[in-house]
């Protein structure tokens, strides 16, 4: 019997682990829970998984896809591998977003470096240079210009995907059957809210994002830490809208069209109130609320 039933998880393992190699080529971020779930249920077996991927894409020559799923998949095993051993949220948040950031911007010099693709910057940096010229038509854009900012919307995009394999990581465990173990120092989302000196970081990176101090390098990194303060407070806001349409017991259908024209027209909404949360602590007041009445 128990022969069965180990034989039946590693099936689900196995599926599991090709779901995230797949999901991760076609879905960008949205495979983040099941890469999530494969480093929790099996951590060995995640990183072999990783270092076979990583290595076939290397073969296949998909450069771009394995920096960033080399980052992704460095953030999200080490995000659990810390959790695991006890280690606070907002630690493992930063020593994971970083260890990804490192691998992303390193696989990514080396790659160049030994001219494995010499257009690799070129192909990095092209969706942004063809976003920013329709800002900007009259301004002539180099892929200089742009390349400084990648490594803000990298941690961005890292933000984004931890921040998705940890509102749907729970949906992955149920459609798997698999077994969840509580970490005490986990974080539960619905509580998510953003640390003291995280908003100090944010209103100086804003300040010297504007102010021209004759100063490049200052400058640079105060955008792209202000790039990523944008993505974590948009997720604040998704998290105190979550919490309210909990709180206000709204049905499904009403809570998808919510989010459909949240997503749709209002993401600066979204931002400013998870930045307004900080402030006011919005789902402390709606808690009241509720005893009140």
């Amino acid at each position: 019997m128990n022969k069965q039933k180990n034989t039946m998880d590693m099936k689900k393992v196995f599926t599991l682990a090709a779901l995230s190699a797949l999901m991760s080529l076609a879905f960008s971020f949205m495979s983040a829970p099941f890469v999530r779930v494969l480093a929790i249920t099996k951590s060995r077996f995640f990183w072999l998984t990783g270092l076979i991927f990583l290595t076939t894409l290397l073969f296949l020559k998909m450069y771009l896809v394995l920096v960033y799923v080399g980052a992704l998949w460095m953030t999200l095993g080490l995000y659990s591998e810390l959790e695991k051993r006890g280690v606070d949220w907002k630690k493992s948040s930063v020593l994971s977003l970083f260890s990804g950031l490192i691998f992303g911007v390193t696989s990514f010099l080396l790659i160049i470096r030994r001219s494995l693709e010499h257009d690799l910057v070129k192909q990095a940096t092209e969706p942004l240079m063809m976003s920013l010229k329709q800002i900007l038509p009259d301004k002539t854009l180099q892929a200089a210009d742009v390349i400084v900012y990648m490594p803000g919307l990298l941690v961005s995009a890292l933000v984004s995907a931890l921040a998705v394999a940890l509102i749907f990581e729970s949906q992955i465990f149920q459609i798997f059957k698999l077994k969840r173990e509580k970490v005490a120092s986990g974080l539960r989302w619905l509580e998510f809210r953003v640390p003291d000196l995280f908003i100090w970081i944010t209103l100086f990176s804003f300040l010297f994002s504007f102010i021209d101090l004759s100063m490049p390098l200052l400058q640079i990194g105060a955008i792209n830490i202000a790039v990523v303060s944008v993505v974590v407070f948009f997720f604040q806001g998704i998290t105190v809208f979550e919490y309210a349409t909990r709180i206000y017991r709204m049905g499904r259908i009403t809570k998808m069209l919510l989010y459909f024209l949240l997503v749709a027209w209002a993401l600066p909404a979204v931002v400013v109130l998870g930045f307004a949360d900080y402030w006011l602590d919005i789902r402390r007041f709606m808690r009241k609320r509720i005893k009140v009445n």
